[in-house]
């Protein structure tokens, strides 16, 4: 039996499970759409559709990309890489092919297949590449070995620019091995450098590189070509749909990149620009594209025929990949790389329909363009912190971050002023879905929850029951299914292995395409998502639906649903009902091992407890460093500078032999007052460092104050009466008076007192005694007299500080006798001692 939903009526049913406390009942519905009857959810999103919102429908230039012989049509001077970052080479498609030559002729290829290098860059997001097809084969990467790069750099760059710039070559490295060494540190990392080049020199550029490698005989001037980038810059042109207002934005936009219109036009190259068209509600509705629409709209927006237009926006096309959003296959985006018979009349290179709300979540990273989370993150703890912020991310911007749709289309840059104009409101109306924003974060939130609840339940079952594949099965389900969440849900080869066991089944017999988890069975089954994770590794697991398979994965319930869960009562740990289990290959892309070498961590943390997170890394060799995050005022605390107080000048060696730097070390602006106002803070800082851990790695810091929030510590949390803002547990003692003042000269010394003995623990690694000790150092007597006097009132003005001896700054040895409690725990049990200022009015728990 089902039930249909809105995705508004789903929503608040997860919230009353989640008001009522139904955990396992809410897990169960959010993540199968399974509720307490075992009925099965049905999600309708165009019950959600708001009839009569009213849109705004905006045109932009996004980006450009341009072969060329030269640089003729850069107008600005640029920056030079005599060492160039290796994730600036192309790698990716670009979704663009050329016909390129080298010494034995002329070939065509995809442009991020040939050799290149990122060169330089102007501006703020272009760049500049040199790609070398004389280096190129089917076989090689895109990436120049080093043996190339050190060529490249020796035999072309560096003699080019000692001809056009003979002044500025003197700063140039001399050899590619003298600029490694400089730019690299003692950890092997590198810091890249840029050198200025003259605008003037920019167009004699190319010619002068062909020139330096023929004249050290190479022959990898033949077919230099630069590729020419400008990247990410769609709000800034943004323009109505009517064609007189295209031209203006288009020339706004070559000015703001420097780029002549002149030169584009009249190039040897050929150059294309993406250009996009925007959707947005104007009452703050979040928009998306119905799935049925992508056949109308790249129909209408290529000026494509029919019969075309709806073979390459058919699932199963090797030219059509569909993004689903939210989970919601009848909500979706798409890429299309049409063929050369099915590009239009604009000769459309690439087509792309996405939300823009997957801005909140870019970040590139590895093969993800999002943020995501792995099985190996959920094994070692990683994911509860992850899963919290994500979540927190959803519920916020459900209150500010409506959703647009956008699509895109790049095309030869002729046809930038006639594409995608003079678009009737009616075709934007059918194409869209209006949901309200609320509803739209709603849902995710709630699965982002359902699913941090299941991972955490397993994590704290026992291991004799996490240990196992079902159980596995589940987690590495759940992490496909939240990285799905906010990218478009991976449907690589060990994916489709993962979905085949998750998710529920449908007839193969005259299956909708539109609801089948990979799109239409093909001949193998295997069509790729061009962004799968795992589509570069070559013995990844190929899953073919056997030709007998009555079977295939699907969304049947309009939402990704999984299986339904064995969980709650009964079971121990949640896991999946048996299925198909994953693939060896399979298995270790999600979990970068074995399935035995998985089991065996899984039983290891049972031996070996991993350290509790709120733990506090007191093992440091030294003390973060204290940083104003906001958290206090810039203004300083002290005010000696007034009175006439000042540090006298670090003694310098003056000798000629000694090259006076200016003391880098030193902040030109820094007076008493600042360093003294950083000195007290960092010392707040440097004892909450330095709180002491249970000996058992599994029971929870003395300190209860989150691990993010210690880094911002403040005077307040010395002040609060109630010590269970702080403690976990305690031990305390009203100080009598000199007892206050003994524990203040123990913390802050005067000159000529100093920790003793090898055994000194916490102020060797503090960097407030560092500084301390320093400022004594640099201060006369009177000066550091008052100094003390100062930082003493700030100290009579806190309740507590930790009961400091000359060898430690904490101390946990229980004693009873001495010292109270009000945690409730055992007197006997170690704990941190306190004494309480005896000006301070009584403390509580």
């Amino acid at each position: 039996m089902s039930v249909n939903y809105s995705i508004d009526e789903f929503v608040c049913q997860a919230y009353r499970l989640f008001e009522d406390n139904k955990s396992a009942e809410l897990a169960q519905f959010v993540l199968s759409g399974t509720d307490h009857l075992g009925r099965q959810a049905v999600i309708d999103p165009f019950l959600d559709h708001v009839d009569d919102d009213l849109y705004k429908v905006t045109r932009d230039y996004d980006s450009l990309l341009g072969l060329d012989t030269s640089l003729q049509a850069i107008s600005t001077a640029i920056t030079l890489f005599p060492l160039s970052k290796k994730e600036d080479t192309l790698s990716r498609s670009v979704h663009l092919s050329y016909h390129f030559t080298n010494s034995t002729g002329g070939f065509e290829a995809p442009i991020h297949k040939i050799p290149n290098l990122c060169i330089g860059k102007w501006g703020t997001h272009n760049m500049i590449r040199v790609l070398l097809p004389e280096l190129y084969n089917e076989q090689r990467s895109p990436f120049l070995t080093q043996q190339e790069q050190i060529t490249f750099y020796e035999k072309c760059l560096l003699p080019s620019v000692q001809k056009l710039t003979p002044n500025q070559a003197s700063e140039w490295p001399p050899n590619y091995a003298s600029e490694f060494f400089r730019a690299q540190n003692r950890r092997g990392q590198l810091s890249f450098t840029s050198k200025f080049f003259r605008a003037e020199e920019v167009p004699n550029l190319g010619t002068t590189l062909r020139e330096s490698l023929a004249e050290n005989g190479l022959t990898w001037g033949t077919g230099l070509i630069f590729l020419i980038q400008v990247r990410g810059v769609k709000h800034s042109t943004s323009h109505s749909l009517y064609s007189n207002n295209a031209e203006p934005a288009l020339n706004v936009f070559l000015q703001q990149n420097h780029l002549c219109p002149f030169e584009i036009e009249h190039s040897f190259g050929s150059w294309w620009i993406d250009v996009g068209l925007e959707v947005i509600s104007d009452q703050g509705n979040s928009l998306a594209w119905r799935t049925d629409s992508h056949f109308h709209v790249v129909r209408r927006l290529c000026e494509l025929e029919e019969l075309k237009a709806h073979r390459i926006t058919t699932p199963g096309s090797s030219k059509y990949t569909r993004d689903l959003v939210s989970h919601l296959p009848a909500v979706s985006g798409c890429r299309i790389s049409p063929g050369p018979q099915a590009r239009g009349n604009f000769d459309t290179q690439y087509l792309q329909m996405y939300t823009t709300d997957k801005a909140l979540t870019y970040r590139v990273d590895n093969s993800h363009f999002g943020k995501y989370l792995t099985c190996s993150d959920v094994l070692k703890g990683k994911s509860e912190k992850y899963l919290h912020k994500l979540y927190t991310l959803y519920g916020e911007a459900s209150m500010t971050t409506p959703a647009f749709a956008r699509v895109e289309l790049r095309v030869p840059y002729k046809n930038a002023t006639l594409v995608l104009l003079d678009i009737d409101d009616d075709f934007v109306r059918d194409s869209v879905l209006s949901i309200p924003t609320q509803t739209w974060w709603g849902l995710r939130s709630y699965r982002c929850l359902a699913a941090a609840s299941v991972l955490q339940w397993q994590m704290d079952g026992p291991a004799i029951h996490r240990a196992t594949e079902l159980c596995m099965q589940l987690m590495a389900g759940l992490v496909w299914l939240l990285n799905g969440l906010h990218s478009a849900p991976d449907i690589g080869a060990s994916s489709k292995n993962l979905i085949a066991g998750i998710l529920p089944h449908v007839d193969r017999v005259n299956a909708d395409p539109d609801i089948l988890a990979y799109g239409s069975p093909t001949e193998d089954d295997d069509v790729r998502s061009d962004d799968s994770s795992d589509s570069d590794i070559d013995d990844a697991p190929r899953v073919r639906t056997r030709r007998d398979a009555t079977t295939l994965p699907a969304y049947p319930n309009g939402l990704i649903f999984l299986r339904q869960l064995r969980i709650g009562t009964g079971y121990p740990v949640p896991r999946l009902s048996k299925g198909q289990p994953l693939t060896e290959k399979a298995f270790r892309f999600f979990f970068g091992t074995t399935l035995e070498e998985a089991l065996d961590s899984i039983y290891k943390t049972v031996i070996v407890q991993e350290p509790h997170p709120t733990r506090v890394n007191n093992k440091r060799k030294k003390t973060m460093t204290y940083f104003n995050w906001g958290q206090q005022t810039q203004e300083p605390e002290f005010s000696l500078s007034q009175a006439g107080y000042e540090l006298e000048p670090i003694p310098r060696d003056e000798g000629s032999d000694i090259e006076n730097d200016g003391g880098e070390d030193e902040d030109p602006e820094a007076t008493l007052d600042t360093v003294l106002t950083k000195l007290w803070r960092q010392g707040l800082l440097d004892f909450t460092s330095k709180v002491p851990n249970p000996r058992d790695a599994s029971i929870p810091s003395y300190c209860v104050i989150p691990v993010a929030d210690r880094t911002t510590i403040t005077i307040d949390a010395y002040s609060d009466l109630s010590l269970s803002a702080y403690f976990r547990d305690c031990q305390y003692r009203v100080a009598d008076r000199k007892e206050w003042s003994d524990l203040f000269d123990t913390l802050f010394p005067p000159k000529g007192k100093n920790k003793q003995g090898k055994t000194v623990q916490n102020y060797r690694q503090s960097q407030y005694y560092i500084q301390w000790v320093k400022l004594r150092d640099q201060s006369d007597d009177e000066t550091f007299s008052i100094i003390r006097s100062e930082v003493r009132k700030k100290f009579n003005t806190v309740v507590w500080m930790p009961a400091a001896k000359s060898d430690r700054i904490w101390a946990t040895k229980p004693e009873p006798g001495r010292y109270n409690k009000l945690s409730g725990l055992p007197d006997t049990l170690p704990c941190p001692q306190i004494l309480i200022n005896p000006k301070s009015l009584p403390v509580r728990w």
